[in-house]
């Protein structure tokens, strides 16, 4: 019995070695004899980093960009305010400049947009309660994410793929909407890092997988203006804005930052298809690794 429990005793420590000998060749020889978290702390890291970024999609989805750059980004008069950065069609460098772009440009436009179709339809009042509507519905979920935790637990890394539905309307002067529906596949890239323990977003990539199926169709809005009917079809489209690109005020007020649109990412038969952005490498300190 005694030669039974030693045995068992010797058979955890060996395992407790190997695990730690494992994580910590994860990183390379250069991360010897520097502390790293535990396999427990990275796999919950793992899943309040995916937490903060599938937050981004329902804050998407409503239009909620000022509330989703105080919740989820790091904090404006942070550490890593100066650094922070989003990559859309044109890269926009620090926390002023996001915000100014994504909140409260989008905020003026919303409320252009508001503007403009309560005077074409007076049932929809133009109060601050009613801020959003005539603007884009769309929703981009997060998908496939591969997440790497940095050995010292202070910054990770991932990249999700995002497959969404844009429904962009312009109101017309007889009474109906046009509406362009489009299905839209794309890839995110990201830096997270903590701030006051709690992890935030620092850079972010946004890029387009193709041009999106779209199919315009005319509703009526009152229910008596003849439009054309019909449900969204897959006629292919042209290449329009990815999400957050500057699409204008009939589309839902600009949504975003620069009006370069950032080019797809375009198959051809002829050239050998890559992953892009590259997937996130294990590493021990964001300075020994690429920043997305």
């Amino acid at each position: 019995m005694k030669f039974k429990i030693c045995s068992l005793y010797t058979l955890a420590i060996c395992l407790s070695a190997s695990l730690i000998i494992t994580c910590g060749s994860a990183f390379g020889a250069g991360s010897k004899n520097r502390p790293e978290i535990s396999a427990g702390e990275r796999a919950l890291a793992m899943m309040e980093v995916q937490n903060v970024f599938s937050k981004h999609a329902y804050y998407h989805q409503v239009g909620q960009f000022c509330e989703e750059m105080e919740d989820l980004w790091v904090k404006e008069d942070g550490p890593n305010a100066a650094t922070c950065s989003w990559n859309n069609g044109g890269r926009i460098q620090n926390f002023a400049e996001i915000m100014a772009n994504y909140c409260t440009n989008h905020y003026k436009s919303l409320q252009q947009t508001l503007t403009e179709l309560s005077k074409k339809v007076p049932s929809v009042k133009d109060i601050p309660e009613n801020v959003g509507a005539g603007g884009e519905y769309v929703m981009h979920t997060q998908q496939t994410p591969v997440i790497e935790i940095a050995g010292d637990g202070k910054t990770a890394k991932g990249i999700w793929y995002s497959i969404g539905i844009g429904v962009r309307p312009k109101i017309n002067d007889d009474g109906t909407y046009t509406k362009s529906t489009e299905w839209m596949w794309e890839k995110y890239a990201v830096d997270f890092i903590k701030e006051d323990g709690k992890w935030k977003i620092w850079h972010l990539i946004n890029v387009m997988d193709e041009p999106p199926l779209n199919s315009p169709v005319t509703v009526s809005l009152s229910g008596n203006a003849g439009g054309q009917g019909g449900a969204p079809g897959g006629a292919p489209g042209g290449a329009a804005p990815p999400e957050g690109a500057n699409v204008g005020t009939d589309a839902g007020g600009g949504q975003l930052m620069a009006s370069k649109v950032v080019d797809a990412i375009k198959w051809s038969p002829t050239v050998a298809p890559k992953i892009a952005p590259k997937f996130p490498e294990p590493y021990y300190t964001f300075s020994e690794t690429f920043s997305y």
